[in-house]
């Protein structure tokens, strides 16, 4: 069985975190990286000078101005 994992990894004032989720089927996985990208936005909504990737397998967003980011990537795991 293919696996799909959903990576997630931030800087943000200081402060660094990421976390990784395994699933079984390609529409889980896009479920799981479409609701950490709404949750991206939401961080970075009220600032200006955002540099911002958005692709089939990696959605990010970058202040300019600070460093802080955010992304979200989608790529396919080992079997079993």
């Amino acid at each position: 069985m293919k696996r799909y994992q959903v990576y997630f990894q931030y800087f943000n004032q200081g402060e660094t975190g990421s976390d990784a989720y395994r699933f079984a089927s390609p529409e889980e996985a896009r479920a799981k990286v479409e609701e950490l990208r709404e949750a991206i936005v939401a961080g970075f909504d009220a600032r200006g000078d955002l540099e911002v990737i958005d692709e089939d397998d990696f959605y990010g967003i970058m202040d300019r101005a600070t460093g802080d980011y955010a992304k979200v990537i989608i790529a396919p795991g080992l079997g079993k």
